[in-house]
């Protein structure tokens, strides 16, 4: 680690990360156009107004509608700023009803369905090009706001042999809170994008619990199961399994998310058998919340099926 004091090397039994997520940047949505200044996140958004009353911009376009995204839109309107508009990329804002009502009640326009096409300006933003099925519109404005889209942070398993699981893009846990390296635990917003502060903090205090209750036994030496899916699901938490009666487990439930709107029936299938199922219409970042069968950890093959219906 590196601090005031230097660079130090630390020895633990066992490790627990816990290092959260972030906004996704704009080079990491891959936003075309321009480079001006004014392209900004939220974070950045409410630490410069914070702690350095800087504000950025005056007539920002606000990218996203998730719960951050109208956080956002509170701390602009707060300190003076009128967004142009909200956009969103997926056909329907991301929010619950009726926190989806917001920036309508505030008077800011809503666009769903369309992709950001150019960003113009020099050497600050002086508009937004959206596209919508073909058709183009340009936004004037000073700035825009990027929001949501979270990732985990996970850079130091990227520079580890922990790895990433390729649907989280974070370390891969078992049903106790332990990455592939069993000596290693992850929870939190780390695990999957992004849940609130205060389920983050009670999970976090799970696995805390059971790193305590690891320490009290030798090592975990058993081989780990994953946990497969069917499109259209984007991840599951946690996505592997290990059978270790002894200890106490972190994880009640799997934590599913599905990658867009469905309908349809889903079912647990351990060993080709079905354990659990329901029918339902699902939606893009909600929490489906599956119970964690007893018996799911020697099942040698776990599986989440979907059946798409009309």
């Amino acid at each position: 680690m590196v601090s005031a004091h230097g660079t130090q090397t630390l020895h633990a039994r066992r490790v627990l990360v816990m290092t959260g997520a972030r906004e996704r940047s704009r080079a990491a949505r891959l936003l075309p156009g321009d480079r001006p200044q004014g392209v900004i996140t939220t974070g950045t958004l409410q630490a410069g107004l914070a702690f350095h009353r800087l504000k950025p911009f005056r007539r920002p376009v606000i990218l996203g509608t998730e719960l951050v995204s109208l956080s956002a839109l509170l701390t602009c309107l707060t300190h003076g700023i009128r967004p142009v508009a909200m956009i969103e990329t997926a056909p329907a804002p991301l929010a619950r009803w009726p926190l989806r009502l917001f920036p309508r009640l505030m008077g800011v326009p809503l666009l769903c369905g369309v992709e950001v096409s150019d960003i113009q300006g020099a050497p600050g933003v002086e508009s937004v090009t959206i596209s919508k099925n073909g058709t183009q519109r340009t936004l004037p404005c000073d700035g825009l706001l990027l929001t949501g889209r979270f990732t985990p942070e996970s850079a130091l398993c990227l520079q580890s042999d922990l790895g990433v699981d390729t649907a989280t893009s974070g370390p891969a846990i078992d049903q106790y809170g332990r990455t592939h390296d069993p000596l290693v635990f992850a929870g939190g917003n780390i695990l999957r994008a992004i849940e609130t502060g205060g389920w983050a903090f009670r999970e976090g205090r799970a696995i805390g619990a059971a790193v305590a209750d690891d320490l009290r036994h030798s090592p975990e030496t058993a081989p780990p199961v994953p946990v497969t899916f069917d499109a259209p699901l984007r991840l599951v938490v946690p996505s592997i399994l290990r059978d270790s009666p002894r200890q106490q487990r972190a994880f009640s439930s799997f934590q599913l998310r599905f990658d867009r709107a469905a309908r349809g029936v889903l079912r647990l299938m351990l060993d080709g058998e079905e354990v659990w199922r329901k029918r339902g219409t699902w939606l893009p970042e909600r929490r489906v919340l599956v119970p964690l069968p007893a018996g799911a950890a020697q099942a040698a093959r776990v599986h989440f099926h979907f059946e798409e219906q009309n």
